[in-house]
């Protein structure tokens, strides 16, 4: 059986105007391999359930590691900045923890075998480092570990470390039509734009309003709104 946890998994909802659904929430955010990713956190949907009945959101409370490989920023994410003191201590212990048990496995492979040979496995984690370090580093080339409690925190992170054409841009469509005939026209020219400018795509469906969010990066969307301008123009 594989011990490895999966980067991303379903889970259910309850709403509480009793709508059930399911959405997808990450452990492992990876936004050099999954770009579109950090639009998402930066939109504020990463890891959030919007309730398809009523438009009611709830973030889902599930920690997760994020890492920007292009930027060198690796962090574990503890996504409700209120932690209390004490329950925040005993995170940090518990990943003090998991770093020193990685530390003990990689100096046990690095240990010859019975025949003096060493092991032909390559360890990760060459070195220990002192305990207070331990959420610093992991390994000689891996960036600084850190650690963030609250997705607020951690976009102003991310956000700072943009240049100006890779912040967050977005642009609105809305109709105020109740017929389902002019709401999938709507959403299906969005969503055509969307993919043929690489930018990801909000919909909030309500009986006053339906609405479709375009976001992505400045660049893009600045593609995006010209696009528009020539259909507006037709």
């Amino acid at each position: 059986m594989s011990n490895i946890t999966p980067r991303s998994t379903v889970r259910a909802f309850q709403c509480a105007c009793g709508a059930s659904f399911e959405i997808t929430t990450y452990s492992t955010v990876n936004v050099t391999l999954e770009p579109e990713l950090l639009y998402r956190l930066l939109a504020g949907t990463l890891n959030v359930a919007v309730c398809a009945n009523c438009g009611r959101k709830a973030a889902s409370a599930q920690p997760f590691i994020y890492h920007d490989m292009a930027r060198g920023l690796f962090a574990y994410v503890h996504p409700d900045a209120n932690l209390p003191e004490d329950e925040r201590e005993e995170l940090l212990e518990h990943l003090r923890d998991v770093y020193d048990q990685a530390v003990a496995e990689s100096e046990r492979l690095e240990q010859p075998s019975a025949g003096g040979r060493h092991n032909s496995v390559e360890p990760r984690i060459r070195r220990r480092l002192p305990y207070d370090d331990a959420l610093k580093r992991i390994s000689p080339d891996a960036p600084p570990m850190q650690v963030i409690f609250g997705m607020e925190d951690l976009m102003a992170l991310v956000e700072s470390l943009l240049d100006p054409e890779e912040k967050l841009g977005r642009v609105v469509l809305s109709t105020q039509a109740s017929g389902a005939r002019e709401r999938t026209r709507l959403a299906s020219v969005a969503t055509r734009l969307a993919e043929q400018a690489h930018c990801l795509i909000e919909i909030e469906d309500l009986p006053a309003e339906y609405t479709v969010i375009i976001y992505g990066s400045r660049a893009r969307i600045r593609q995006l709104n010209t696009a528009l301008k020539l259909i507006g123009q037709r």
